[in-house]
Formats: structure tokens, sequence, C-alpha cells
């Protein structure tokens, strides 16, 4: 039998190790494996052979057991171990002769359900979607979910499709200082400048006159971002920080969702 197994699993050394281990132990055998990363979390896609007296909550119990969240078990074929990038590759010479291919292509690479994909294959059907878009003159339609932005009681966390792609959060110190960090599948696509701007709305609601926004000085996409936001900042490099004291005062709150449409994603920094 082989199952094409989905989980999420807390992003520390040892985590998939065990995984593996338990998957010995019980003589399962793992063919195939896509490591999905996100923030804190990692979105493993694995295929595995099992006896065939195994079914697929025999499995899910294993893996939840080995420290899985968010299992998910189906049985699949051989097909299922046909390299990734390869399978990528194909649908991408497919649609260019055929750019109307495209949600069969999307649901034969990721699923029927883009709520459950992780960033990355967000990330990776965005740009297939781009793809199939300047082919021709038929545009097909987005497969991106929506970007999703929530207040909380440190700052705020930007989700796609159910998944942290982002977070701004405030330092509990005298002066709002805040950090922001993208997962890397999701960067340059604004929701870096979008978490800066609607955590400039939450200072100026506290009563604020300014935050400060730290970042190591190899941030590339530091001054871009802050840029990109449309706020008065002083910008300074200090030993191996950069410190932008952004002037929040008049800035008005933001809604909870952003749609990234695909016309509008160019590079705006993180």
């Amino acid at each position: 039998m082989f199952f094409r197994v989905r989980t999420s699993l807390t992003e520390r050394p040892g985590a998939l190790a065990l995984l593996a281990t338990r998957c010995g132990e019980a003589g399962l055998n793992i063919l195939g494996l896509q490591i999905f990363p996100d923030l804190g979390r990692v979105t493993d896609e694995l295929v595995i052979s099992t006896p065939d007296t195994w079914t697929a909550r025999a499995v899910a119990e294993l893996v939840s057991g080995a420290g899985g969240d968010e299992v998910s078990v189906e049985p699949c074929t051989t097909h299922d171990l046909i390299d990734q990038p390869t399978r990528w590759l194909t649908a991408a010479h497919d649609l260019m002769s055929d750019p109307t291919m495209l949600p069969t292509m999307l649901e034969k690479l990721l699923g029927q359900h883009p709520e459950k994909w992780s960033a990355t294959e967000h990330s990776r059907a965005a740009a297939l979607t781009s793809l199939a878009e300047s082919v021709g003159d038929r545009s097909a339609q987005p497969a991106s979910a929506p970007v999703e932005y929530e207040e909380t009681p440190t700052g705020l966390v930007a989700r796609i499709g159910g998944h942290v792609v982002g977070v701004a959060a405030f330092a509990l110190t005298e002066r709002r200082e805040l950090t922001i960090e993208v997962a890397p599948a999701w960067r340059r696509l604004g929701i870096g400048t979008q978490l800066l701007t609607r955590a400039a709305s939450q200072a100026a609601a506290a009563g604020d006159d300014e935050m400060v926004l730290l970042a190591p000085a190899t941030d590339e996409g530091f001054v871009t971002m802050v840029s990109n936001a449309g706020l008065r900042a002083r910008i300074r490099l200090s030993g191996d920080l950069l410190r932008a004291t952004i002037v929040v005062t008049g800035v008005r709150r933001s809604g909870a969702t952003t749609p990234v449409p695909r016309e509008e994603r160019t590079p705006l920094g993180r």
C-alpha cells in the first residue's frame, strides 16, 4: 500500500528524525519527502509504503503520535514519486501550449483545497498563474488565497490559507520597538509593508507619536519596505542593527484582509 501523508511539525531539531524513526519501527518505508517551511512550523509531505494490512487511519495515528499536527492521509500510487521539479517543469511546458489548463494543473500538483496549501505552495501556484497569464491574451484566474491580517496582544500576524506567513511584534520596552519577519516563500509581495503599515496604525491608536522598527544590518529589504509604507521615518545604522524611527501620528486603522491580485505582485520589499 502507498499513502501520501501531509503533516505539520514544530520547527525544531529532531522533529523529522523522530517521525522517520517511528515509521521505521512500525515497518513503514518513507519513499518520498517534500518540506515546506513556514514561520515556526514545517509542513512535510511524505509518500509512505506500508504492509497491506495498514489503513489510512492507522498511518494518521502513528504520525500524530510522533508529533505530527494537522495530519491528512490518502491512498496514492507510484505516480506520486515522480520528481517534483520535473512535475512543475512539465506543467509549465503544457501551460505554454494551453494556459486554460491552469486549474487542472494546480489540482493535480497541489490538490483541490487551496486552504490546505503551505505558503511555499501558494508561492508556486502564483508563479504558475503568472506564467499562464503571460501566454496569449487569455487570462487565468489567480489561485492564491488573500492575505489575512490579525491583530494580537503584541502586534499582528499575516495568514494565507490558514498558515502564518508573517509576524509583526512589539517588544515589551518603554519605546514602541517593532520587528517584522516574513516567511521566505512569501517575501517580496508587500506583506512586510502591510505589516508595517498596520503596526503603525496600532501604535497611533494607542496614542503614540512614534515607533521604532528594528532589523539586522544585513536586511536588504529594510529600506524598501519602509519607503513603500509611505511613512515618515529616520533611518540609521547602529552597529549590527538598522533602526527606523517612524512617525505614526494620524495613521488610520487598516482592514483585516488584503487580496493580492496578480497585477500588483511586484517586488515591494519583504
